[in-house]
């Protein structure tokens, strides 16, 4: 039996179930309810699918609900207890975890609410189960593949790696942050580190195109809580004391999840974000039982000198045939521009203008 609350109607029984669920069996940072709060606080409005053994959390639009946990949106008993190696990575799981209950939790969200459900970017297998929700108001479709790195040898194939894709530019690079003197700032959170990491975030490229973290709806309000609740750390690269890029991280049990980076767009003949998820990633998380880190998204030039594995995604919709079409026709267009200049051996920030 699943239950649909609002957030402000959870019970305390039910919050201290979500917790235990989370604590035992949590994945993803976007599955605990400190990232809910973060949410709330931030002006989402959520809905929570609470079952014995099963959490599911939505964020509430005037005509649909959107899970917002990606890959694995469910949190289930189901749910593996720790990450998956890089070749269950690369082969995919026979049926994705929770699967018989996120579809009973698809299907009851939008019967009791009247509102068309989403997920995207979850893994592709949900899309082909026999248990998923039939009929004309259900489609799938795919999207870019997330990139992983295996750890398992505590990244001390990551900078190999790196150089044995790309071009001896990469190494000049490195000695050029090595030689002026720029230095890493490590696993850092609290208001300081917040404040940091937006400023930063305000003279990257993301800003001039409008896709800094201020201008994409709660994200600051969200990333910023989270930072500075502790729940999320954030690694610089400084100098002298001014922040100049960072990255944003969230560890759950031996899977780190590498949420954004971004760099002073007056430092970007430095390329720090390649120093960032190199250097960075190898002095601040080997010999610490990281198993997995997740790069968190499409396919970018960064990227494919770093992944050691990419799992396939798809977006789920369940409702209004319309509503579907629209939101399958709008994520393809931008799906298609971020692959076009990926393909085109370009910065992602050429996809948005």
């Amino acid at each position: 039996m699943v239950s649909f609350v609002d957030w402000n109607g959870l019970t305390a029984g039910q919050a201290e179930r979500w917790r235990a669920l989370y604590a035992r069996y949590g994945t993803r940072v976007q599955q605990s309810p400190a990232y809910a709060e973060a949410l709330h606080r931030a002006g989402e409005r959520l809905l929570v699918a609470v079952g014995r053994d099963t959490i599911v959390l939505f964020a509430v639009n005037a005509t649909t609900l959107q899970t917002v946990c990606n890959d694995v949106p469910i949190l289930s008993a189901e749910s593996p207890e720790s990450t998956e190696s890089t070749e269950a990575a690369q082969a995919g799981p026979a049926e994705p975890a929770g699967c018989k209950q996120l579809f009973a939790v698809l299907a009851g969200a939008r019967r009791v609410t009247g509102l068309s459900v989403y997920a995207p970017l979850v893994a592709a297998e949900y899309a082909g189960v026999p248990e998923r929700p039939q009929g004309e108001g259900f489609r799938a479709w795919p999207r870019p593949p997330n990139s992983v790195v295996d750890w398992s040898l505590e990244g001390a194939d990551l900078w190999p790696r790196a150089l044995g894709r790309g071009t001896s530019q990469l190494a000049r690079k490195r000695r050029l942050v090595e030689r002026d003197g720029l230095v890493l700032d490590s696993g850092r959170s609290g208001a300081a580190a917040a404040r940091d990491m937006l400023a930063v975030d305000g003279n990257s490229w993301k800003a001039a195109r409008g896709q800094s973290m201020r201008q994409r709806g709660t994200q600051s309000e969200v990333y910023g809580g989270l930072v500075r609740d502790g729940l999320l750390t954030v690694t610089f690269l400084r100098d002298g004391g001014r922040p100049v890029a960072f990255r944003l991280d969230g560890r759950v049990k031996d899977r780190l999840t590498c949420l954004k980076w971004s760099y002073d767009e007056a430092y970007r003949r430095y390329s720090p974000g390649l120093y960032l998820l190199t250097v960075g990633l190898t002095r601040q998380w080997s010999g610490v039982g990281i198993r997995t880190v997740d790069l968190f998204g499409g396919p970018d030039a960064l990227k494919d000198l770093l992944y050691s594995a990419r799992t396939r995604r798809a977006d789920l919709w369940y409702g209004s045939p319309e509503l579907g079409a629209e939101r399958a026709a709008e994520r393809r267009r931008l799906d298609a521009l971020t692959s076009r200049a990926w393909k085109a051996g370009r910065g992602i920030r050429h996809a948005y203008g």
